[in-house]
């Protein structure tokens, strides 16, 4: 048989699972309800992000942006997602602008619209990232469980403290730490103690299945050092008066005092790696980590790229380090082949490789489903035809990528 057969056999079969997300920002209902279209489909999706100027510049020359990114992986996969969810087959482009946005706007008007989807294309499971609101399910247990984004804690050294988001957020409000968790501690200790229980009660009460941070898009993923003493000078400090470094040595404190919850509780840490601040999100700072806490299962969210090997190192010398792909199909196909080929062969557990489409709208969620499916279809149906895999192998490796290396990892009972 040809490539070309081999790989379509493959891709039916990869494609016959339903799948498990590590990863997702999906937007609560209101977001939706208020209206969608295409631009808005646009501009909450990475293809903005690659614009320079943003939406904006989209509008005011369509012609020009169609031209510019239609064969970036982000535009890719975004135009078969929003094909997927729609039911249309019409390209994405200046001249079916307004047909395609009008069959948007159409199918959203149902307010369920945007969840249902998610079922409708093989979804299973979804865990939410709801750094707006850490720890929510958006109100739809039937498809998101939740993760706990730990970030916004380590800016709480004052009551009039606001953390640092990297997304879109709906209230203000949820920056400021200590009314968001309604802290009225006076102590350091105080603090720890309501950030730990915190934690400690969201997961006895099975409302999170992780914890998270994405602090490499503020600050390095480097947690050292650890150090009461000067977190303990920090605390209480205006945050007009504390310095930056006193600001990321009060974080590190708090982070650790997360990773502990983590390790009693068997909670796994899911960490942001690669494109971010690319100065201090190199997978190997995280190294420290793997080695002080090796009871903690951490999660390299998005194979540290562009510093997909280092997390294969990590993986191959420690069993605690969960290599994840999240994300990796959009930012480049060609790569994310390339990486869940090398993590399939020094991985020490195949079960630990997890996947994530990291996306705030259905249409692009879908699409990085879909790309999914195409990285493993084509890294099974070159090994398949190397001689790497028996053929009585592809549904069992198939369905562990898409489906229970997920549920493994993240839902688990202990």
């Amino acid at each position: 048989m040809s490539y070309a057969d081999d790989f379509a056999g493959i891709y039916k079969t990869v494609s016959s699972f339903p799948v498990f997300s590590d990863h997702e920002h999906h937007h609560p209902d209101g977001f939706f309800k208020a209206g969608m279209d295409l631009r808005k489909v646009i501009k909450n999706s990475y293809v903005a992000w690659i614009v320079d100027g943003g939406i904006d510049k989209i509008m005011a020359d369509r012609a020009a942006f169609f031209d510019a990114v239609k064969y970036n992986s982000y535009f890719q996969w975004l135009e078969k997602g929003v094909q997927q969810v729609h039911g249309i087959d019409t390209p994405l482009g200046a001249e079916t602008w307004d047909k395609i946005s009008a069959v948007i706007a159409a199918s959203h008007a149902d307010g369920d619209f945007h969840w249902r989807s998610l079922l409708d294309n093989k979804y299973d499971t979804i865990v939410l990232d709801a750094y707006w609101d850490p720890g929510s399910n958006d109100n739809h247990p039937e498809i998101f469980a939740s993760t706990f984004r730990v970030d916004k804690l380590s800016y709480g050294h004052h009551r009039d403290a606001a953390a640092v988001e990297c997304g879109p957020l709906f209230d203000q409000s949820l920056l400021y730490p200590w009314k968001h968790y309604g802290f009225t501690g006076k102590t350091l200790s105080d603090y720890v103690d309501m950030a730990q229980s915190l934690i400690g009660k969201l997961h006895r009460e099975g409302k999170i299945v992780a914890l998270k941070t994405a602090i490499a898009y503020n600050r390095s993923v480097d947690f050292y050092p650890d150090d009461r003493e000067a977190a303990e000078r920090a605390f209480g400090k205006n945050p007009a008066e504390i310095p930056p470094r006193e600001l990321t040595l009060f974080g590190n404190y708090v982070f650790h005092r997360c990773f502990e919850v983590a390790a009693k509780f068997d909670i796994p840490v899911q960490v942001h790696t690669g494109l971010a601040d690319l100065r201090g999100s190199d997978p190997m700072l995280v190294e420290p980590l793997l080695r002080q806490y090796p009871n903690v299962r951490f999660v390299l969210f998005h194979s540290g790229y562009p510093w997909t090997s280092q997390v294969a190192a990590l993986a191959h010398n420690f069993f605690n380090a969960y290599p994840s792909l999240t994300w990796m199909p959009l930012i480049s196909t060609a790569a994310a082949i390339r990486t869940l080929d090398e993590y399939i062969d020094i991985a020490p557990s195949i079960n630990t490789i997890t996947w994530g489409g990291d996306s705030w709208v259905p249409e692009e969620s879908v699409g990085a489903q879909l790309a999914w499916r195409f990285v493993v279809a084509s890294v099974l149906t070159r090994r398949y035809r190397d001689g790497m895999l028996a053929h009585s192998e592809l549904d069992v490796l198939a369905e562990k990528l898409m489906l229970s290396n997920g549920r493994q990892v993240y839902l688990r009972k202990n």
